[in-house]
C-alpha cells in the first residue's frame, strides 16, 4: 500500500516520497520493491510567519527608489562639476587665446613701424608710440623696446599699473625683472610671466633690418585680469547651478518615491492574494488532500503557476494508479533504456568525431578522459595512454603546458575561489602553424569540483581575418594623419623607426628596452596605430612576466611597421626637401615681393600653387607599369624626365586625363612582348619616356616608346581605304587620329576602337594647340602635343626659361 501524503521537510527522505514517482517519459525508473509504509509520519509545525510579501514588496520599492535617487544625485552633481570644470577651462583658453591675438597683432604692426624709426633714429617717435599703445588700451601693462645691446630705446607702463622707478632709462627693463641676457629672442615668443606684481601675457618680437641683423625686441605685457574676472563670474554662476539642480532633483525623487510607494502598494495586493491562495492549497495537498484546485486569474506569470500546480495535482494522483502497473514492466524499460543509452553514445561519438571544437574531460587530477573530439588527436597528436592535459600538450608549447600545470594545482588546492582559479589558466596556446583558444567549464557534484570540461577552438583564421582588418584600419589611420600633418607624421615616423632599432638591438639596456617599448606605444596610440601599440604592449607584458621578450611578437611588431611604412611611402611620396607654407603667409609674401617691386619673384612664387608637371606624369607613368603587367608585357621600364615646368590642375587636369590613351596605344599597340623584344634584338624590357618642357607662351608633353613604331604604310592604305585623304605626313597624322580609325582587327579592353585619339585631337584643338608624332617602324613612335598657356597665368609666361 502507498503512503499517500507527501513529506514536509526535505531533510528528512522517506523510502519512496511521491513526488520521486512522477516520472518523465524518456527517464530511466530503478526498480522499486512496493511496502506498506508502517512508518509515523512526523509531527509538522508550521513556522511562525513574522513578515508578508507584502511588505517585503514595499520596502524593496521604497530601498530601489531611495537608490536611485541617490544614484541620480550622484551622477548629475559629477556630470556637472565635469561640466564646469570644462567650462571654466574653455573660457580661460578662449580669453587666455583672445589676449594673446591682440598682443601678437599690436606687436607685430608697431614691430614693422619701430624697424623704420629704428633706422632714422626717431628715438621720440618709439617713446611716443608705445606711450600711446599703453595709454589707449587698458589692457596693456607695460610696452618695452630695447636695442640689441640692451640699452631701452623706449619703455612705458600704464597709469593703474605704474610703479616707483618706472621711467625711461637705459635699464629701465630691470624695473620688469628681465635679466640682460633675456632681453634679445630670436624669434617671437609668447608667454605668461610675472611682471610689476601681476601675471602677464608677454609678447615679444624681434626688429631685424636690412642685413638680417637684429636692431632690437619689442615687448607688450597684457593683463590678464579680464580672464580672472569671466572664471570668477562663471565659477559663481556653476555654483548656483549646482544648487538649482541639487533642490529640483531632491524634490523629483521624493515626489517619485512617494507615488513609487502607493503604486507598490497596490500591486502588491494584487500579486500578494493568488500567493495566498497557491500556500493554502500547497499546505492542504502537503496534508494528504489530492482534491485541493486553485483558481487564479490574474492574466500573468501566477495564473500560470496555479495552472501548473493544478496539473502536478492531477499528474501526482495519477501516478499512484500507474505505480504498480511500472512495477511489474520496470525490467523491460531498463533493457530498453539501456539500449536507447547506447544508441546516444554512439550518436555522441559521432558528435564528437566531426565537431569542429576540441571537447577534452579533465578529472580533479588533470587525466584526461577517453572519450574526446577527433579533432584534438589531429591536432596535437595521439596521447600515449592516460595523462595529464599539460603533459599532452608540452610538445606544441611547453611554455602553455608549465603555466597550465601551475594553474591546475592552484585550481585542485581549491584554496583560491573556483572562478578566480579557472579564470588564472592560460586561454591561448600559439604553435608554430596555428592559435587555439581554451575555454574550461568546471562540472560540479554536491558542490564540489568533479570535473572540468575544456573547449578548444581554432582562432588561426579568425585572428588573421582580425589582423588585416586591423592593418587595413590601421593604414587608413596613418594616411589620414600623415594628410593632416604631414611634417608631424613624417617625424612621428622617423622617431618611431629609431625607437625600434633601440628595441631590436641584441646589446640594449633593460631600462633602455622598457623605456623606448613604453615611448613606442604611446606615440603609437596618439596617432591611431592601434595594432603597434598592441604588439608593443604585449612585449611589455613578456618582460614582466617572462623578462625577456618573446621572438615571435618581435618579429611581428617589426613586420607590422616595415609593412606600414612602405604602404605609407607608396600613398604618398617622400616629400624630403618640401616645406609647409600656410596659405596666409604666401599671399602676405607675395605682397611684401610687390611692394618691393620685385616681379620676378612674385611670379616664382606664384607658380608654387601649381602642381609640377612631373607628378601629373608620374600618375601616367604608374598606370603605365600596371597596365603592362596586366597585359603580359613584362616589367616596362618608365622615364619621367626632370622639368620645372609647373601647371594649373584645373587647366591641365583634363588634357592628362586624355593624354591615358596616348600612353595605353604605347603600351598595348607599341611596346612588344619580352619574347618579341628578345628575338628583335632590344633589350628585354620595353620603355616609355614622359617629358614636359615649358617654353614662354605654350608647354610641351612628350610621350615616347621603343616599340614596334608606326606602320605609316598600313596607315596610309587605312586612311585610304576609309576616304580620307593620306597625301602627306601631316594628313596621315590626322588620319591616325581620326574618329573610328584603328588598326586593330578585333576590340579589347584597351584598345581597338577608336575613340581615344580622337579625343586627344579635339582635347588639343580646343585649346588651340597642336600635336605631332614621330615615329620609325621597329624603333618606336614620340607623341608630342603642344598646349598654350592659359591667359590667367601670365607670370608663367614671363618665368618660362
Amino acid at each position: 500500500m502507498l503512503h499517500s501524503e507527501a513529506p514536509k521537510s526535505h531533510s528528512q527522505k522517506p523510502s519512496t516520497p511521491p513526488a520521486a514517482l512522477s516520472v518523465a517519459p524518456h527517464s530511466i525508473v530503478p526498480k522499486l520493491s512496493i511496502k506498506p509504509r508502517v512508518s509515523v509520519r512526523p509531527s509538522m509545525v508550521p513556522p511562525r510567519q513574522r513578515t508578508t510579501l507584502r511588505r517585503k514588496f514595499i520596502l524593496t520599492m521604497l530601498v530601489v527608489s531611495s537608490l536611485i535617487g541617490v544614484t541620480t544625485l550622484t551622477i548629475v552633481l559629477f556630470l556637472s562639476a565635469r561640466a564646469s570644470e570644462r567650462r571654466l577651462r574653455e573660457i580661460e583658453r578662449d580669453i587666455e587665446q583672445s589676449i594673446a591675438s591682440k598682443g601678437k597683432i599690436l606687436t607685430e604692426n608697431h614691430a614693422l613701424a619701430l624697424r623704420g624709426m629704428v633706422l632714422d633714429n626717431a628715438f621720440l617717435d618709439m617713446q611716443s608710440l608705445i606711450t600711446r599703445a599703453v595709454n589707449d588700451d587698458s589692457d596693456l601693462v607695460y610696452g618695452l623696446f630695447t636695442h640689441a645691446d640692451g640699452e631701452t630705446l623706449a619703455f612705458r607702463v600704464h597709469a593703474a599699473e605704474e610703479a616707483a622707478g618706472a621711467t625711461l632709462a637705459k635699464d629701465a627693463w630691470k624695473t620688469l625683472g628681465f635679466k640682460q641676457e633675456e632681453l634679445s629672442v630670436p624669434a617671437e615668443k609668447l608667454q605668461r610671466a610675472e611682471r610689476l606684481g601681476q601675471e602677464v601675457v608677454e609678447v615679444s618680437v624681434p626688429l631685424f633690418g636690412e642685413e638680417h641683423e637684429q636692431l632690437g625686441t619689442l615687448r607688450y605685457g597684457l593683463s590678464t585680469r579680464r580672464m580672472r574676472q569671466a572664471i570668477a563670474a562663471a565659477t559663481a554662476d556653476s555654483k548656483a547651478q549646482k544648487i538649482r539642480s541639487i533642490e529640483l532633483i531632491g524634490l523629483s525623487v521624493t515626489l517619485a518615491t512617494l507615488m513609487g510607494i502607493l503604486l507598490s502598494r497596490m500591486q502588491a495586493v494584487r500579486i500578494t492574494r493568488p500567493v495566498q491562495d497557491l500556500t493554502r492549497a500547497a499546505s492542504d495537498l502537503a496534508d494528504g488532500d489530492r482534491s485541493v484546485r486553485v483558481k487564479i486569474e490574474s492574466g500573468d506569470e501566477l495564473e500560470m503557476l496555479g495552472f501548473s500546480f493544478n496539473r502536478m495535482v492531477w499528474e501526482l494522483t495519477s501516478s499512484y494508479a500507474k505505480l504498480e502497473d511500472m512495477n511489474h514492466t520496470l525490467e523491460q524499460r531498463v533493457h530498453e533504456r539501456t539500449l536507447a543509452l547506447a544508441g546516444r553514445n554512439e550518436d555522441m561519438r559521432a558528435v564528437l568525431d566531426n565537431v569542429d571544437q576540441g571537447l577534452i574531460t579533465l578529472t580533479p587530477n588533470g587525466i584526461m578522459a577517453t572519450e574526446r573530439s577527433a579533432v584534438v588527436d589531429q591536432w596535437f597528436g595521439k596521447p600515449a595512454g592516460a595523462q595529464t592535459l599539460w603533459r599532452y600538450l608540452s610538445a606544441s608549447s611547453p611554455s602553455f603546458a608549465q603555466n597550465f600545470e601551475m594553474g591546475w594545482g592552484q585550481l585542485v588546492d581549491d584554496i583560491l575561489p573556483l572562478e578566480l582559479s579557472i579564470d588564472q589558466l592560460p586561454k591561448r596556446l600559439s604553435g608554430e602553424h596555428a592559435t587555439y583558444d581554451f575555454r574550461y567549464l568546471p562540472l560540479l557534484r554536491d558542490e564540489r569540483l568533479h570535473s572540468v570540461l575544456v573547449v578548444v577552438a581554432d582562432v588561426t583564421s579568425r585572428l588573421l581575418h582580425e589582423r588585416e582588418e586591423a592593418e587595413s584600419a590601421e593604414l587608413m589611420q596613418a594616411f589620414r594623419r600623415m594628410m593632416k600633418d604631414r611634417a608631424g607624421f613624417t617625424a612621428f615616423q622617423r622617431d618611431a623607426s629609431a625607437l625600434l632599432k633601440t628595441i631590436s638591438a641584441p646589446d640594449c639596456q633593460p631600462s633602455a628596452l622598457k623605456s623606448a617599448l613604453h615611448t613606442l606605444k604611446g606615440n603609437a596610440a596618439l596617432m591611431g596605430l592601434t595594432a603597434v601599440a598592441k604588439l608593443c604592449h604585449q612585449l611589455e607584458d613578456e618582460i614582466a612576466s617572462e623578462e625577456s621578450m618573446s621572438p615571435t611578437t618581435l618579429a611581428e611588431l617589426q613586420e607590422r611597421w616595415t609593412k606600414l611604412c612602405e604602404h605609407v611611402a607608396e600613398l604618398s611620396p617622400s616629400d624630403t626637401g618640401l616645406v609647409e607654407v600656410p596659405e596666409s603667409e604666401h599671399a602676405a609674401l607675395i605682397q611684401l615681393l610687390q611692394r618691393a617691386g620685385q616681379s620676378e619673384a612674385v611670379d616664382r612664387v606664384l607658380g608654387w600653387k601649381l602642381e609640377p608637371a612631373t607628378r601629373a606624369l608620374g600618375r601616367l607613368a604608374e598606370q603605365a607599369q600596371a597596365l603592362a603587367a596586366r597585359l603580359g608585357k613584362g616589367e616596362l621600364e618608365v622615364v619621367v624626365q626632370p622639368s620645372s615646368a609647373r601647371l594649373d590642375p584645373a587647366y591641365f587636369g583634363a588634357v592628362f586625363s586624355d593624354l591615358v590613351h596616348v600612353m595605353r596605344n604605347a603600351v598595348d599597340h607599341g611596346i612588344e612582348s619580352p619574347e618579341e623584344r628578345e628575338a628583335a634584338g632590344k633589350p628585354v624590357r620595353g620603355r616609355v619616356t614622359f617629358r614636359a618642357t615649358q617654353q614662354k607662351d605654350s608647354v610641351s608633353l612628350e610621350i615616347a616608346d621603343d616599340g614596334r613604331g608606326i606602320d605609316w604604310d598600313l596607315i596610309k592604305k587605312k586612311a585610304e581605304s576609309l576616304g580620307l585623304s593620306a597625301r602627306n605626313h601631316a594628313d596621315l597624322v590626322a588620319a591616325l587620329c581620326h574618329q573610328g580609325f584603328s588598326t586593330r582587327a578585333e576590340v579589347t579592353e584597351t584598345s581597338g576602337r577608336g575613340v581615344g585619339l580622337s579625343a586627344v585631337k579635339q582635347r588639343v584643338e580646343t585649346l588651340k594647340g597642336r600635336l605631332d608624332v614621330q615615329s620609325t617602324l621597329g624603333k618606336g613612335a614620340t607623341w608630342t602635343f603642344v598646349i598654350p598657356l592659359p591667359a590667367a597665368t601670365p607670370a608663367l609666361r614671363r618665368t618660362a626659361t
